[in-house]
């Protein structure tokens, strides 16, 4: 006979062994992501279960936005404002509570009848029995093993998302630097086209040019300044949907960003091998996979419980109307007289089935992906160098040289304000390709899963 203290550590220690040492807390897994995150891109996820650095996070945010942003810092603030970003981070906490749910047991059923004589004479009977399901410690490893691979799927998903999200933020800052650069050169040739119309009306009052020459002045003055209003309504669109994506409102907008865009660097990140790079490190690709095994385990909990859907044992106490008590083990047995579980199991065979297929079709999608993306980086490259080293180069020698024959009475100012405007004009069109090529750079950090050179610590 054991005795009541050593009775009830016995029950302890078993209740210990079957529930494990498991919590519903998602900060290991979090931190998980956050360096899956940080090793690819040097940024890092901030969260707290209970909000208590949600001052430390203004301090930082405060901090980030009295300098003027650059695409690194815009993407801290995302993932310390964002939202959406925050929330989902809650998916990692659902499926680590589901991993804890998992390695639970039912709770044990009591139940109890009372049974009252129909003859004059006889006692009152009784019966009452708990039993507990022995099916639910058959199969808990099974199940454990599922929702393992669906927290594991959700912190790779997770870790993928920011990813995405920084690269998103990285190109709607890009986007906004050409927007901003490109309405500073428009507002030059307004001004230009607002110069020679503004001549042009004196010399026709002079009689130095005709009704026709000064209407083609006044309208070309007229769709410069309407292409300036339409590059300011560019700007502040671009400017808000950057502050959509770093979740930023009130006076947290009144940000500045860098004046100019980065330069073209000297060389493009290494190229070889760079479609096994991808299909290696890509985290969407890695929840895949995890669904896959996710599936295949719940597959394997179903076959294991077909064909004994309920079984449990238990112990049973009973008083019967004679005056005895009775104490035995009892057992319940569910009998698969009309759901052998036939559909459930083909239910997971055709979701592992997809899954499967969906995973292999996005091994095709990443290699096509990150070879599209290599080739517009490598196109944008060119086209950048173009403009820099040849385009505008000789537009500023145009010019340079109508200045000259303006100088020596051989060009007319038209001539020139036009040589003027080309120039701003080809200056334009280069921003707009060193825009493009930085977008098509992080886009393809992004396709092939991480920073292609090593990314710099991003502020925490």
């Amino acid at each position: 006979m054991i005795p009541g203290s050593r009775r009830t550590a016995a029950v302890v220690a078993l209740t210990a062994a079957l529930v494990g040492c498991a919590t519903t807390s998602p900060e290991a897994a979090i931190r998980d992501a956050s360096g899956e995150v940080e090793r690819r891109s040097g940024h890092r996820i901030q969260w707290s279960e209970d909000g208590e650095d949600a001052d430390k996070v203004d301090r930082l945010v405060g901090a980030l936005l009295k300098e003027r942003l650059t695409a690194d810092t815009a993407a801290s603030v995302a993932l310390l404002r964002n939202k959406e970003l925050q929330a989902s981070y809650e998916d990692i906490g659902i499926a680590q509570a589901d991993l804890v749910q998992a390695g639970l047991l039912k709770n044990p059923s009591v139940s109890g009848a009372l049974r009252f004589p129909l003859d004059p004479g006889a006692v009152v009977g009784g019966e009452l029995s708990l039993a507990q399901s022995l099916l639910e410690l058959l199969t808990i490893g099974p199940r454990k093993d599922s929702a393992r691979a669906s927290l594991e799927a959700s912190v790779v998903r997770v870790a993928h998302q920011v990813l995405v999200h920084v690269a998103e933020t990285k190109s709607a800052f890009y986007t906004l630097q050409a927007a901003e650069q490109t309405y500073a050169m428009r507002a030059v040739v307004a001004e230009a086209a607002q110069t020679a119309a503004d001549l042009a009306k004196k010399q026709n009052e002079a009689g130095t040019i005709n009704d026709l020459g000064l209407a083609n002045e006044e309208a070309l003055a007229a769709q410069v300044g309407l292409e300036l209003t339409r590059s300011r309504a560019d700007v502040a669109s671009a400017r808000e949907r950057l502050n959509r994506l770093m979740g930023l409102w009130g006076r947290e907008t009144d940000w500045r960003s860098a004046e100019k865009l980065p330069e073209l660097p000297p060389e493009d990140p290494a190229a070889t091998r760079l479609e096994s790079l991808a299909v290696g490190q890509r985290l969407d690709l890695r929840a895949a996979s995890k669904d896959v095994e996710a599936i295949d385990w719940g597959l394997t909990y179903a076959k294991t419980s077909r064909w004994i859907p309920g079984l449990g044992a238990g112990i049973a106490f009973e008083k019967a109307p004679e005056g005895y008590r009775l104490l035995g083990p009892s057992v319940t047995v569910e009998v698969p007289l009309f759901d052998q579980g036939r559909a459930g199991v083909a239910r997971l065979e055709a979701q592992l089935r997809q899954a499967k297929a969906r995973e292999s079709k996005l091994a095709v999608d990443i290699r096509s992906e990150v070879r599209e993306g290599r080739v517009r980086m490598e196109t944008q490259r060119r086209v950048v160098q173009t403009y820099r080293d040849t385009l505008v180069p000789l537009r500023e020698r145009i010019v340079a040289l109508s200045q000259q024959q303006y100088d020596a009475m051989l060009l007319g100012v038209f001539q020139l304000l036009l040589a003027r405007r080309e120039e701003i004009n080809a200056y334009r069109d280069y921003i707009e390709a060193l825009r493009d090529y930085w977008i098509a750079r992080a886009e393809l950090d992004l396709r092939a899963g991480g920073a292609l050179t090593s990314p710099r610590k991003a502020t925490p």
